[in-house]
């Protein structure tokens, strides 16, 4: 996608390619999931809610350009996020 007026590209988030950073919180569910643990286990190891590691599962899908958690983690670790 060009800018009008200019031959710049757009940063445009595609899917597989991450424009930002994760948080630590984001990194460590990413972490845990990995690892092969529940929500609800991850919920209790961090002492939060089960509905707050979604939303960090969620917030790392995004700022990392997947459309799943699985996406998210191979990203993560193909990144160098997590092991």
């Amino acid at each position: 996608m060009f800018l009008k007026g200019s031959m710049k590209q757009s940063p445009v988030n595609q899917i597989g390619s991450p424009t930002k950073s994760i948080t630590r919180r984001q990194r460590e569910c990413l972490q845990y999931i990995a690892d092969g643990r529940t929500a609800r286990n991850i919920a209790y190891r961090l002492g939060i809610s089960e509905r707050m590691v979604r939303f960090h599962l969620e917030g790392a899908r995004f700022r990392l350009g997947a459309s799943s958690t699985t996406q998210a983690v191979y990203l993560a670790t193909k990144a160098g996020l997590i092991d």
